[in-house]
């Protein structure tokens, strides 16, 4: 993952991402969106879901990061988490297309392009620990393109 430095480079990884993320879900059959994916739990719509979700979740994160603190539940709090994560996303996705995720995606994108815009120029090194990884102000921009390239590979298709 590269690490981004100004608002910039974070408006072309964030449009990088946007783009992967819509060729994915427009690649989609019926049949496949429906599918169980091979992410224990999920179907390939729940995990479009919750990549449309991630995308704009960042900016709670970068807060944080801005003022050098991190984001790291502990144990039984991260289990926690994890466990309202999963209903939440199961919830949330039922009545998901591809075009309301589309358009779920862009919300949360154009959140972040009006974040990256408000970053100083001393901010994008800042960090902290984020759920058990050290990262940057600009490394949460980068990591959008990773998650979408993660979850993709376990999409189950024809």
């Amino acid at each position: 993952m590269s690490e981004i430095t100004n608002a910039d480079e974070a408006h072309a990884a964030l449009e990088q991402a946007r783009e992967e993320f819509r060729a994915l879900v427009q690649g989609l059959s019926e049949d496949e969106w429906n599918r169980d994916s091979n992410n224990a739990g999920w179907s390939n719509r729940q995990l479009c879901w919750h990549m449309a979700f991630g995308v704009g979740a960042g900016g709670q994160t970068i807060s944080r990061l801005r003022k050098n603190k991190g984001l790291n539940p502990q144990g039984p709090l991260m289990a926690l988490i994890n466990f309202a994560s999963l209903w939440m996303v199961r919830m949330r996705s039922r009545s998901a297309t591809p075009e309301s995720l589309l358009a779920f995606y862009d919300e949360g994108h154009s959140k972040m392009l009006g974040i990256a815009n408000e970053i100083g120029d001393d901010e994008w090194g800042n960090g902290g620990v984020v759920l058990g990884e050290e990262t940057t102000v600009g490394a949460v921009f980068a990591y959008t393109s990773d998650h979408i390239s993660e979850h993709a590979a376990e999409m189950r298709r024809d």
